[in-house]
Formats: C-alpha cells, sequence, structure tokens
C-alpha cells in the first residue's frame, strides 16, 4: 500500500510541473486541487504508517492494503472521468 500512494504522490507532482501553466492559469484553482490530491495520498501515507503499526498479521495488512487501494483507485478513477 505505502509503494502505491508514493507512486500517486509522484505522478501527481510530476503532473502538476508538467502542467504548471495549465494549472496555473484562470486564479491558479488547478493548483489548489492537485495540492489536495497530494494531501489525499500523504493522507494514504498516514493510513498505511497506522495499519502498520496496529496489525501485525501480515496476511491481514495485505488484504486490508488491497482492498483500500482498490477502493482509492475506483474513487479517483471516478473522479477524473
Amino acid at each position: 500500500m505505502r509503494e502505491y500512494f508514493i507512486i500517486y504522490i509522484i505522478c501527481c507532482f510530476l503532473y502538476s510541473v508538467y502542467n504548471w501553466k495549465i494549472l496555473s492559469h484562470s486564479e491558479g484553482w488547478g493548483i489548489v486541487y492537485m495540492v489536495g490530491l497530494i494531501t489525499i495520498g500523504f493522507i494514504g501515507l498516514g493510513i498505511d504508517f497506522i495499519f502498520r503499526l496496529i496489525i501485525k498479521n501480515k496476511k491481514t495488512l495485505n488484504i486490508l492494503g488491497i482492498l483500500i487501494v482498490l477502493i482509492f483507485s475506483i474513487i479517483l478513477y471516478d473522479e477524473l472521468n
């Protein structure tokens, strides 16, 4: 789960750098939106950290991680379409 959110944050950051002119156009609301998306990625990393402290069973942790990544991916896909 950690790797997924790290890749997500890096992709958001690279997208923001690559499309800076488009995002900053029209009062910069695109930048605000990207900061919000990156913040969601950091929240995901925080959730992963808390789960790693609480759940010691690796099988349960992996199943929970797969479910969270799947739900996050569906929400993100729905948001982008």
